[in-house]
């Protein structure tokens, strides 16, 4: 009586599944090398950036500039939260000398400063006007200015006296700075504000 059982050809089945691997398609590894020395230039591009700017902050002034009623102006880099195209401003019945109106920004409502109106100057306007907005939040106070801010940058020699500036605005001024022939004045906006709005104090 005869086997069932065939032998099993070893070589034959082994060439059989190389073949049969070899017929599969190949699967790309999604691991690529990395370069070292690429990724130490480009760590070694930010260090140097970063120190660059680190160093210009410590020997300049940085500020942000505008023109408001005529004036040259300075306010810290972060005093600032919008610039807009001026928007419908609503009357204030009894307010302070100086506040042009009501303006609605992103649902608070915004009191509006013309610095003209509160030196009493007949300022000519810009043909296009801005409302800058200074501040957050339920403190945020708008000011109409005639440019859009841009970076200002002084040196330490740039330093004007503020005994030199004859300017009304000086009395609110932490500093000036001289860029050319022109004078720019850097306004403590929070003396200036309190100032216009008369808010005296809490008593303690």
């Amino acid at each position: 009586m005869e086997s069932s059982t065939h032998k099993i050809d070893i070589e034959a089945l082994k060439a059989q599944i190389d073949a049969e691997i070899a017929a599969r398609p190949q699967v790309r590894s999604s691991i690529q090398t990395i370069d070292i020395d690429a990724l130490k230039a480009q760590v070694d591009n930010e260090i140097a950036a970063r120190l660059l700017l680190e160093a210009d902050s410590a020997r300049y002034i940085h500020r942000r500039g505008f023109f408001a009623g005529g004036i040259r102006l300075l306010v810290n880099l972060d005093a600032t939260s919008e610039v807009v195209e001026m928007p419908p401003l609503f009357r204030l019945p009894g307010a302070p000398a100086g506040i042009k109106g009501l303006a609605n920004r992103h649902g608070r409502v915004v009191p509006v400063m013309d610095i003209s109106l509160i030196l009493g100057s007949q300022q000519d306007y810009a043909a296009k006007v801005w409302l800058l907005v200074c501040g957050r939040g339920d403190e945020a106070v708008g000011l109409v200015v005639d440019s859009l801010p841009e970076r200002k940058k002084f040196a330490q020699e740039d330093e004007v006296g503020l005994s030199d500036i004859s300017h009304p605005l000086a009395a609110y001024a932490k500093a000036a700075f001289r860029e050319g022939q022109d004078v720019w004045i850097d306004l403590d906006m929070e003396a200036f504000f309190t100032s216009v709005f008369q808010v005296e104090p809490a008593s303690v």
